[in-house]
């Protein structure tokens, strides 16, 4: 018996560890590739730590997972050419703004093979844009993600 509960156990634990993140779509459809699509990982919500000798912010900025398919080759601020990424992003609920502070670029669609470029934008964020996408969902995902802090 209690070799049951230990294999139940490590089963349990095992699927938690390989667990994929709930994905929210946004805009577009993560099973077309020819699809702009961002999806939000809205169960990855956290308040990242201050850099180090820094004070905590006033109003605390969170962070998020996002990952974003494009319908067609782009090219990302490095002119790294990509068609799909996975990101984690800081929001700034007070100045209703989100910036890009890491991301892995992938050279198929749907975030396919291994990323060819891992990007630490920490230093120096990147604007989340989502340039020449209609319906454009930057401003919807900053509100959505400020909501579920206040929350």
């Amino acid at each position: 018996m209690r070799h049951w509960w230990l294999a139940a156990g490590l089963s349990v634990a095992g699927s938690l560890a390989w667990a994929q993140p709930a994905w929210f779509t946004v805009v577009g459809d993560p099973l077309d590739k020819a699809a702009d699509t961002v999806q939000v990982d809205p169960n990855r919500i956290a308040a990242p730590p201050p850099a180090e000798g820094e004070a905590a912010p006033e109003k605390p900025l969170i962070e998020m997972n996002v990952r974003v398919n494009r319908s067609g080759p782009r090219f990302n601020w490095d002119r790294v050419p990509y068609r799909s990424y996975e990101s984690r992003v800081v929001f700034d609920c007070h100045a209703k703004s989100a910036t890009y502070v890491q991301a892995r670029f992938y050279a198929e669609p749907l975030w396919r093979g291994e990323p060819h470029q891992i990007a630490d934008y920490s230093a120096a964020p990147k604007p989340m844009r989502f340039l020449d996408m209609t319906p454009n969902p930057t401003a919807r995902i900053v509100r959505a993600a400020c909501r579920m802090r206040a929350s």
